[in-house]
């Protein structure tokens, strides 16, 4: 347990370091908030999850990589914008509801075609990072801006570079060390309390792995700014899809147990409520917040009992 909770702390720490680093890299190149918050914040806070599953799938233990991803993207959409919501009401804009978030549903559709099947080869995992590859470039030229007072940038960004690049690899160190010590406590742990990693994976590591989604969305929503918040959180789904099972995939083929249907389907389910809700209304208040945190622990809880009190 020790382990883990140091395992978690290190990644939090050095996620926190990459995103500051990366943010900084991205203004100065002219990208919207949105943009900022879908791809670099979202790649960022997604970063823990992305180490934590190729260590799970090094050591042995691919349904722990898998259910990771899963119950990362559940607690999302559940828990970290359920949170925000009721920090702050959020107005999801007409392009995120009416795009971004239906390609949020597009790709998590694909992914779960792909692992309905209980494995995700290393030729799927190309797809999936080639798919990486196509959003980014697609929100990048979409979402670029210009920046203004662009020659008092030059002046002081290269003076800072040098600062952002050491703080992004040093980010991406601390990941890879505090990868290792997550998933060894976790493994432990399901070990202890006589539960399947796949279910450590979908709740205790997800959750672990999102804290960083929840910091940023919370420092959104304080600041008010709800583009952030909302594109940290579609971006991070989509990047978990993409980059942490595609390029897991590639170091290490993937499989899960057929268990793991349930909680695919669960990810599937809350991804397609909350594109309908936007759809209807574009604000997400205090009340849907509290409704989707009250949901998030039903399904932790039915993920630790449900197989108890089936049986």
């Amino acid at each position: 347990m020790v382990v883990l909770v140091g395992g978690l702390a290190i990644l939090i720490g050095s996620a926190d370091m990459l995103v500051r680093g990366a943010a900084q890299l991205a203004r100065v190149m002219g990208l919207s908030a949105f943009a900022i918050g879908v791809t670099v914040v979202a790649f960022g806070t997604s970063a823990p999850e992305l180490f934590a599953s190729i260590g799970a799938a090094l050591q042995g233990v691919p349904d722990l990589a898998v259910g990771n991803v899963v119950g990362s993207n559940i607690a999302n959409i559940l828990l970290i914008l359920g949170v925000g919501s009721i920090m702050i009401p959020i107005s999801v804009q007409r392009r995120v509801r009416y795009i971004e978030l239906p390609i949020m549903l597009a790709i998590s559709t694909g992914a779960a075609m792909l692992m309905f099947d209980h494995a995700i080869t290393r030729v799927e995992g190309v797809i999936l990072t080639l798919g990486l590859i196509a959003y980014v470039l697609f929100i990048v030229k979409s979402h670029r801006v210009e920046i203004e007072h662009e020659g008092d940038e030059v002046v002081t960004h290269p003076k800072s570079m040098h600062t952002d690049i050491l703080m992004i690899l040093g980010g991406i160190v601390g990941l890879g060390l505090g990868a290792k010590g997550l998933v060894w406590g976790a493994s432990e742990l399901a070990i202890m309390i006589g539960v399947p990693a796949g279910v450590v994976g979908t709740t205790i590591v997800a959750f672990g792995t999102s804290l960083p989604e929840l910091a940023a969305t919370v420092r959104a929503a304080m600041t008010k700014e709800a583009d952030m918040a909302v594109g940290n959180i579609v971006g991070s789904n989509i990047f978990n899809l993409l980059s942490v099972l595609g390029i897991t995939a590639l170091v290490h083929p993937l499989t899960m147990p057929a268990d793991m249907s349930v909680h695919i389907w669960a990810m599937l389910g809350v991804s397609v409520f909350l594109v309908a809700l936007v759809l209807i209304g574009p604000k997400l208040g205090r009340l849907i917040g509290v409704l989707f945190v009250a949901a998030y622990f039903a399904y932790v809880l039915a993920s630790f009992f449900g197989p108890n009190l089936l049986g």
